[in-house]
């Protein structure tokens, strides 16, 4: 009899790194406190030993580099890193990731024979579906057309905020006890008006 033996000296690599999803996400952006997860497939089955060290993956939001931590899929191809969105994160044009951005950090990511892997890959651009916005908006300027009249008379109300807003409700987010204000409408969800 002769026993078997299978030999594997092949390096798994990286094939494709990607962000795959974000908690709180909405209409593209997300905001403090949500959690972006960013996929980092190889070239075969990888195992993650983070008994030393856990690795991380470098993402960029704005100007700045944003350390996404291994969060799992080890035993599989795919591995997960996450970056919690801090306050002070913005990005108009969207996450993107620089080449190279695999770190081991002292833990290691091999293939079940014990081969390392091969970290190198392309960079990824700027994706729009993950805006980063952690501003609130704010009213720039508030007027009334008419600032003396009596019961009765009317006057448009004119409110500019500092960026695009949603969901906002002239019912709930002001208040009027003087009188009564009208719906607040708008064409570009920044320049609000309502009659009073």
């Amino acid at each position: 009899q002769t026993a078997n033996y299978e030999v594997d000296t092949k390096e798994p690599t990286v094939s494709s790194v990607a962000i795959t999803s974000a908690t709180g996400r909405q209409n593209n952006f997300v905001n403090a406190e949500d959690n972006v997860s960013v996929t980092a497939t190889f070239s075969e089955v990888v195992i993650v030993d983070n008994s030393s060290g856990t690795p991380t993956l470098t993402i960029v939001v704005g100007s700045d580099n944003r350390t996404a931590s291994y969060a799992s899929g080890t035993g599989s191809d795919d591995l997960v890193f996450r970056y919690t969105i801090q306050s002070g994160d913005n990005d108009t044009n969207g996450i993107s990731i620089g080449a190279n951005a695999i770190a081991l950090n002292s833990g290691t990511i091999s293939d079940p024979a014990g081969n390392n892997s091969t970290l190198t890959h392309s960079l990824v651009d700027n994706n729009s579906s993950y805006k980063v916005d952690t501003m609130a908006p704010s009213v720039d300027n508030f007027t009334m057309d008419d600032t003396e009249f009596k019961v009765g008379d009317n006057a448009t109300v004119t409110l500019v905020f500092s960026e695009k807003v949603i969901l906002f409700d002239s019912d709930d987010d002001i208040t009027a006890p003087n009188g009564t204000l009208s719906t607040m409408t708008s064409s570009d969800n920044i320049t609000w008006t309502g009659t009073f």
